[in-house]
């Protein structure tokens, strides 16, 4: 990573890195480092060397910027609370960490997706053949980034989850669902979660391979109730029930940010286990 380009999967587990080294100081198992300013360390000095510059008409690096800034200095509040034995009022700031922690997580995916649709964008508006997609255009490496079908083989009938497309599939559901309260995407359908990619890989391989686990669990919870909120959009926008859509809107909004940490957490835990990989997307 550097102030000029940024590997999007890197940030995201070195973010979760922080927060769990901050977790791990508010269980006294972790040492008082000191804490970089935000537009010092690596995902800082990427939002003000590049991000807002390249990016800048997107919304996403805009909150990424503010959420990124508000960690740090909640992070620095913590370290100073646990410093002078306030434990209590370390443990609560932290509830706030995580909450901003979730965010960056999701704008980082948010920004990618962006990068991802407006470099499709020019492909369809320049006709250019997609065969060509992955020479003229090094991010991304094809639409697949964008789709459900994140699932590659392995022997033994067990699959490897692409990461990055999954996360990016659950982020463009929701701006589907956008544009469906705006009268388009009609033929849009909702997905079962066990047809899902993700279902499919959480309830074969990942139950098989990795065993059953907290973070395995929480994804698992989210994913199902969020492919039944996507389905509580549809089926309300489809009745003319604007504001049982609008509900259920919000709560798979929540759900998408919760499936990209849990995510995000597995691809940490698990980041040398072969049933897990992630296209290295740079912005």
């Amino acid at each position: 990573m550097t102030a000029v380009d940024l590997d999007v999967n890197a940030a995201r587990l070195a973010h979760m890195r922080w927060e769990l080294a901050l977790e791990a100081l508010l269980a006294r198992q972790g040492t008082h480092e000191p804490l970089q300013g935000h537009q010092d360390c690596e995902l800082g000095a990427w939002i003000y060397g590049t991000g807002l510059a390249r990016y800048g008409k997107h919304s996403s690096v805009w909150q990424l910027k503010s959420a990124h800034k508000k960690f740090h200095l909640v992070a620095e509040e913590i370290v100073v609370a646990v410093a002078l034995g306030k434990l209590e009022q370390a443990a609560g700031t932290f509830k706030t960490a995580r909450r901003l922690s979730g965010e960056i997580l999701y704008l980082l995916t948010a920004l990618e997706l962006d990068a991802v649709e407006a470099a499709l964008e020019v492909v369809r508006q320049e006709n250019v053949p997609f065969r060509l997609l992955r020479l003229l255009l090094p991010k991304p490496q094809s639409p697949d980034l964008i789709s459900i079908q994140s699932l590659s083989g392995l022997d033994g009938g067990h699959y490897a989850l692409n990461v990055t497309g999954a996360r990016l599939a659950h982020l463009k559901w929701i701006r589907d669902l956008q544009l469906a309260f705006r009268g388009h995407g009609k033929a849009l359908r909702a997905q079962p979660s066990d047809e899902c990619s993700l279902g499919i890989w959480v309830h074969g391989t990942a139950m098989k391979v990795l065993g059953t686990n907290e973070e395995l669990t929480g994804l698992d919870a989210a994913h199902k109730r969020f492919h039944r909120e996507v389905d509580v959009v549809l089926a309300s926008l489809h009745h003319g029930s604007l504001r049982r859509a609008d509900e259920a809107y919000e709560d798979a909004l929540t759900l998408s940010g919760e499936i990209v940490t849990h995510l995000t957490r597995l691809q940490l835990t698990f980041i040398d286990s072969h049933v897990l990989s992630a296209r290295s997307s740079k912005l």
